[in-house]
């Protein structure tokens, strides 16, 4: 089994029936959505003008980054009114 396997069985047993019921469906919806690879496309942005096929082609492209803020600075003084 691998890690994200694991991770959804120790979920799973912490869950009441209700709550991991609900769980399992959101589990399968994921699955079907990459199963069919431009869903992804269709729920974020197609219709707004994306080519088919970005979100799917780029997702977790950027996973393991670290993103870092660079400090800000002081903002000036602004003029008394």
């Amino acid at each position: 089994m691998n890690r994200i396997a694991e991770e959804l069985d120790a979920k799973l047993r912490t869950l009441d029936e209700v709550r991991a019921g609900r769980f399992s469906l959101m589990v399968r919806d994921a699955m079907r959505a990459v199963e069919q690879r431009t869903s992804i496309d269709r729920m974020l942005g197609v219709e707004n003008g994306w080519p088919e096929g970005y979100f799917a082609e780029h997702a977790g492209s950027l996973a393991g980054e670290r993103f870092e803020r660079e400090t800000q600075g002081e903002l000036p003084d602004g003029e008394s009114w």
